[in-house]
């Protein structure tokens, strides 16, 4: 994703940025851009652009909607126009990262500040300029001659496979806070202050983030506000949630009428879903189309959270794939207890 052969890195300057609250941590800003060899450039590619994996674009935004109130947009617009040299913005860059970092949680990393040339995006090849920070480190073996003999040294060191944290923005569509992919390995362990407080990014409204929110939607009306509503028994859950699943699977486009038609099948309840759908937008602060074409990327990052599973205290979880008539739900009133009864015809 992104990188070609025809990919190259231009410029390129790394400084180390740790947080506010280790005073052993701190930040450390270096004299100069780096000058790489060619395989060193091979590696460092594969570095940057290893862990972009979804068609999931965001651009940058500022207060009241002004961009150019975005200190990060402003950095990298300098450098994508040549206004300004990547190692002067590459210092502006990091000290505003250090001043997003007052947590305790957030580790020390080198911080590194790229422009790419040649970085392949729908059928074109573009400019780029990549913000990424390496945090965790392991420990590497180096083994050398030394006399008549082999010694062993540790060192410490980022995986070439790996990258904590990443950032590309693409030189296209500068005025509406460019094409942006970034990830976030770690945002569990230290909030969201790479993506919001740094970076200071939204989602872009393509085709992913549209069947993303959608299936959001239908998961949780499913799982929560049919339940609240009705008398749903776990199994009739675990039904509707895979007919969601391969409706989205099944069909190049979505249209919320014909997944409410196909799917849900009750006129009564297919009108709680639009509201509880507009609810949905309304909280999160955005608006899907009626119609929409699929992304089949998004499909297959959402459908993990959408297993049809009825979990049965902590003995047993039932996976449910489909024919509810094979399977049927009922009380043992000699035990005191519910159960369920599956029928097959072969065991694998």
């Amino acid at each position: 994703m992104f990188f070609n052969e025809n990919t190259i890195i231009t410029e390129i300057a790394v400084h180390r940025v740790g947080n506010h609250i280790d005073p052993q941590s701190g930040i450390m800003i270096s004299d100069s851009v780096l000058h790489l060899d060619g395989s060193t450039q091979e590696a460092m590619l594969h570095f940057f652009f290893s862990s972009f994996k979804y068609e999931e674009y965001y651009r940058f935004i500022g207060e009241d909607g002004n961009v150019n109130a975005n200190g990060v947009y402003r950095s990298v617009s300098s450098i994508l126009t040549g206004d300004e040299s990547l190692y002067m913005q590459s210092v502006s860059l990091a000290k505003m990262l250090y001043s997003k970092c007052i947590s305790e949680n957030i580790p020390l990393g080198e911080f590194y500040v790229v422009k790419f040339q040649n970085c392949a995006y729908q059928d074109q090849l573009v400019n780029a300029v990549g913000l990424f920070k390496a945090e965790k480190k392991e420990v590497f073996l180096q083994v050398h001659a030394e006399g008549g003999g082999l010694q062993v040294q540790a060192e410490e060191g980022s995986l070439v496979s790996k990258m904590d944290k990443g950032c590309l923005v693409l030189d296209i569509q500068s005025t509406d806070g460019y094409v942006v992919a970034a990830f976030d390995s770690g945002k569990g362990d230290n909030g969201n202050y790479w993506m919001d407080e740094y970076l200071g990014l939204c989602q872009r409204e393509n085709a992913f983030f549209q069947t993303q929110k959608a299936m959001e939607i239908c998961n949780a009306f499913v799982r929560t506000a049919l339940p609240d509503n009705y008398e749903v028994t776990k199994d009739q859950q675990a039904v509707l949630l895979n007919r969601s699943v391969e409706f989205f699977k099944n069909n190049d486009e979505f249209s919320f009428n014909d997944y409410a038609k196909e799917v849900i099948q009750n006129n009564v309840v297919e009108e709680q879903f639009k509201s509880y759908r507009t609810q949905c937008e309304n909280e999160g602060g955005y608006q899907l189309e009626d119609n929409f074409d699929i992304s089949e990327t998004a499909v297959k990052k959402q459908a993990r959270i959408m297993k049809s599973v009825i979990k049965l205290d902590k003995n047993f979880h039932v996976y449910v794939h489909g024919k509810r008539d094979m399977i049927t739900r009922g009380y043992d009133h000699e035990r005191q207890m519910r159960y369920y009864q599956l029928y097959f015809n072969e065991e694998d």
